[in-house]
C-alpha cells in the first residue's frame, strides 16, 4: 500500500512537472515566435497592398500618357 502510493505521489509530480515544462515552452518559445510570424504577416500584406496601389497608379497614369501621345 505504501508503495502504490509514493508511485501515485510520483506520477503525480511527473504529470505536475510535464505541464509545468509545456507552460513554460508555450511562454518562451511558441508565444514569441507566434507574435514574430503576426508581425511578418502584417508587414507583408500592408507591403502588398501598399504596391497594388502603385501598381493601379501607374497604370492609371500610362493609360493617360498613352491616350493623350499615343493617338493610332
Amino acid at each position: 500500500m505504501k508503495t502504490e502510493l509514493l508511485n501515485e505521489f510520483f506520477l503525480l509530480q511527473q504529470s505536475r512537472s510535464n505541464a509545468k515544462y509545456l507552460d513554460i515552452l508555450e511562454e518562451r518559445i511558441y508565444s514569441p515566435i507566434q507574435k514574430a510570424n503576426n508581425k511578418v504577416t502584417s508587414w507583408m500584406t500592408r507591403r502588398g497592398t501598399m504596391l497594388m496601389k502603385l501598381e493601379k497608379n501607374a497604370q492609371l497614369r500610362m493609360n493617360k500618357i498613352r491616350k493623350k501621345f499615343l493617338k493610332y
